[in-house]
């Protein structure tokens, strides 16, 4: 249509960009009046439709409009409390302007390279560890940035972990290590703990944790194994260990002479303990794991090597304020047989001897907002 109405009506060189003769789109134009006059009407529609028309030495250039090319402004940012790469990350996708971590390969957080990286090299091409934010962007991006760092810059939670790893031992007769501290907690402290004997975990609100591990270290059937207090913060992990690091065999290779090379391995045994908290607005997600291992000599074959022999928990809960949680389920239970009497005296003279023993470990948590 641009060509007939140039060639007929105003009688003008043109030239065509290419967007322009490959649109397709349906449209109607009516014109009448002097030359100027139609071409100012095409001017108009040709504009209304995303295309310009340019003259120059008498030539009309016809192609799409170029939006204008706003100035961009950079942004530096140091955070108060959260990682650049965390915020990157987070932001990245939400805006088209560049941050300086943007890199061909992102490393996961807490693996980052440390200092600088030659030009050109493939360790350039990984995120590297920052204290600075720098965004490039227009400036409405800029803006938007500004808002939104307010909101997710902000000091990460903490909390205070206090707790206490029991070895209950119990008859056959004297129920879970949880019937016995429901018992005990009840009557010390008037604390209701229904229902505690039929599970493995129990939530109850007590002012303070002190008056609890006092009365379950009271009775003597409540053996302390240890009494982690850790402080971490929201969403990283706390690490209590107490024992040793053993030896243990690990694979065989070969070398090219065919010379067997034995590698051997350090694995921890003794009382681990990790806690992960994520710190929320009315609660605190806490995952736990807790374990009690020893090595002993193995007798399976593989004399070679020690056998782990471990008693292990991990669970996540829910906790608020002041509240403190036991968990338990960790049995172990020992038969023995005695038998007593003198060699030279028939077997129905003698005597003999049954007892059964249940060792559970049981945790006990309380968790201090800080």
């Amino acid at each position: 249509m641009v060509g007939v109405i140039y060639k007929d009506a105003l009688t003008t060189p043109y030239v065509l960009a290419p967007e322009l003769v490959g649109d397709k789109r349906v449209i109607s134009f009516r014109f009448g009046g002097s030359v100027g006059g139609v071409r100012a009407d095409l001017v108009r529609l040709l504009d209304s439709l995303g295309y310009a028309v340019t003259a120059r030495a008498g030539v009309d250039y016809i192609g799409p409009k170029k939006e204008p090319e706003l100035e961009q402004e950079v942004l530096v940012y140091k955070p108060k409390f959260r990682d650049v790469s965390y915020i990157a990350d987070l932001l990245r996708p939400l805006f088209k302007g560049q941050f300086t971590m943007n890199r061909a390969v992102a490393a996961p957080i807490g693996t980052k390279a440390e200092g600088a990286a030659p030009t050109g090299s493939a360790a350039a091409l990984i995120d590297r560890n920052a204290d600075v934010l720098v965004f490039s962007g227009l400036p409405n991006e800029v803006r938007k940035l500004e808002k939104m760092l307010v909101q997710i810059d902000y000091q990460l939670g903490e909390v205070m972990v206090r707790g206490v790893v029991y070895e209950v031992q119990t008859g056959q007769n004297e129920g879970s290590a949880f019937s016995l501290a429901a018992s005990i907690l009840s009557g010390k402290l008037s604390i209701n703990l229904a229902g505690a004997a039929l599970e493995n975990s129990v939530k109850f609100s007590v002012g303070n944790a002190d008056a609890v591990f006092s009365a379950l270290a009271s009775d003597s059937r409540f053996k302390v194994v240890t009494q982690p207090s850790l402080r971490v913060r929201s969403g990283h992990q706390a690490h209590f260990s107490v024992g040793q690091d053993v030896p243990v065999l690990g694979a065989v290779t070969y070398q090219q002479n065919g010379v067997a090379v034995q590698s051997v391995e350090y694995r921890s045994s003794g009382v681990i303990f990790n806690l992960q908290p994520q710190v929320r607005e009315g609660a605190v997600d806490l995952m736990i794991e807790q374990q009690l291992s020893n090595f002993v000599q193995t007798t399976t074959g593989v004399n070679t090597s020690p056998t782990l022999i471990k008693r292990e928990l991990k669970t996540d809960v829910q906790m608020r304020e002041g509240e403190v949680i036991m968990l338990g389920g960790l049995t172990e239970n020992k038969s023995t047989t005695g038998h007593a009497g003198l060699s030279f005296l028939p077997a129905w003279l003698h005597s003999r001897s049954d007892s059964e023993d249940h060792t559970e470990l049981l945790l006990v948590l309380q968790l201090v907002r800080l």
